[in-house]
């Protein structure tokens, strides 16, 4: 059998140690990457749950408001039936004095013609053939955004983009007598989704049935993606909450239905998206101190790891050299070891080994002794009643005994 140089073989030590260290590191790279999954699926989850739920606050808030604002017109409608011009005048005034969110409100006869408006704006205008009237005089009707001719531009020099409320006004038999009408200030509705957005800290963009954007609290308003634009359009009639929209850039969510259904149908598609800049990406500190853990706990057990290797195997190396030496023809007696069961076992083992090579050593030393002290042809001293023959061209090693001659 050939044997292999054992000088090339690595100790069993080193051996252990590498396997130990590969295995650490396998086990602390597996844990870092399950936890990081998890955790980029928790942060997902995280931040799809603050779109939901900060777009269905808004939505809640801003339903509240622009209903606040629907209750009022019908509430005026029915105080006109039997008002006098001069009261109908003081509800129009009123009514843009309150809150600053209606620019202009007015009456209009069966014949098209404003026969009341606020600080008298617009009196004895023929508005047959608006939107706002033809469709108020037969029901409750929200127009499109527009901007306005008429009324003072707002402070950027610009006009007033109002959205028209009107609905029928009936006197007491429920006969049609007139339309009542609210332009709304759009700058009131981005208003008050931006103060929404700072407070939850979700981005809205609302469009209008062409697509067109009303209001984009963005901090740098830009196109809509095209696949959110386009994964909006599915469901433009799915009414309902907000959903998600899947495989967009950036997390979005949609609704068609913005304005609630006690309210008319203002044709609004509405984003929700998140603010990436207000919210804190807690991920990377988190990932930091996740690797900073592992590695912690994996050098604890590496070098654990190696303490109990080396107390287990640094007698069995003492014991493997003494071996070796016995081997070598050297009797030094092994240490005994009590690291293990098994060292203790070898060293005991080597022990009886070197006790028994002692004395086996012992006896053929004494019988060379006595083989090279007994003459040729003389008995044997011990009685045997042998001879030896004498072999000059033999070493005295390979003297051979025989039989005495009967």
């Amino acid at each position: 059998m050939r044997l292999t140089d054992h000088g090339l073989m690595p100790r069993a030590f080193t051996r252990a140690a590498i396997t130990v260290l590969v295995a650490v590191i396998i086990a602390a790279v597996f844990v870092a990457v399950t936890v990081t999954r998890h955790a980029n699926e928790a942060q997902s989850r995280l931040q799809q749950d603050v779109v939901m739920r900060g777009a269905d606050a808004i939505s809640l808030g801003f339903n509240t408001a622009l209903k606040r604002e629907w209750d009022s017109l019908h509430a005026v409608a029915r105080a006109i039936d039997g008002a006098t011009p001069a009261d109908i005048n003081d509800f129009m005034d009123a009514v843009v004095a309150a809150g600053g969110r209606v620019a202009w409100a007015g009456v209009a006869d069966l014949n098209g013609t404003i026969i009341s408006g606020s600080h008298r704006l617009r009196e004895g205008q023929d508005v047959s053939e608006r939107r706002w009237y033809r469709e108020g005089l037969r029901r409750p009707a929200v127009g499109n955004a527009f901007d306005s001719r008429s009324l003072a531009r707002d402070e950027n020099d610009k006009p007033q983009s109002l959205l028209n409320l009107s609905t029928p006004i009936r006197d007491a038999k429920g006969e049609t007598i007139g339309v009542a009408v609210y332009s709304l200030r759009m700058a009131w509705v981005a208003s008050y989704l931006a103060t929404a957005k700072e407070e939850l800290r979700i981005d809205v963009v609302v469009q209008d049935r062409r697509g067109r954007t009303l209001v984009d609290t963005r901090p740098e308003p830009a196109p809509l993606p095209e696949n959110a634009a386009a994964a909006a359009s599915f469901g433009a009639d799915a009414a309902g909450a907000f959903r998600l929209l899947r495989d967009t850039e950036g997390l979005y969510a949609f609704t068609p239905s913005f304005v609630g259904e006690s309210l008319p149908d203002f044709g609004w598609r509405v984003f929700a998206v998140l603010d990436q800049s207000s919210h804190l990406d807690l991920l990377p500190s988190l990932l930091r101190d996740i690797i900073l853990a592992v590695a912690i706990a994996a050098t604890f057990v590496l070098g654990a790891t190696m303490m109990v290797l080396r107390l287990l195997l640094r007698p069995l190396e003492c014991l493997t050299d003494t071996a070796a030496d016995v081997a070598a023809g050297s009797l030094v007696y092994p240490v005994e070891s009590r690291s293990s069961r098994e060292a203790s076992d070898l060293s005991r083992a080597l022990a009886r080994i070197q006790a028994e090579l002692a004395t086996l050593r012992a006896r053929e030393s004494a019988r060379d002794t006595r083989y090279l002290g007994v003459a040729a042809g003389r008995p044997d001293p011990e009685g045997t009643g042998r001879v030896y023959r004498e072999r000059p061209e033999a070493p005295a090693a390979d003297w051979m005994p025989r039989k005495r001659a009967s």
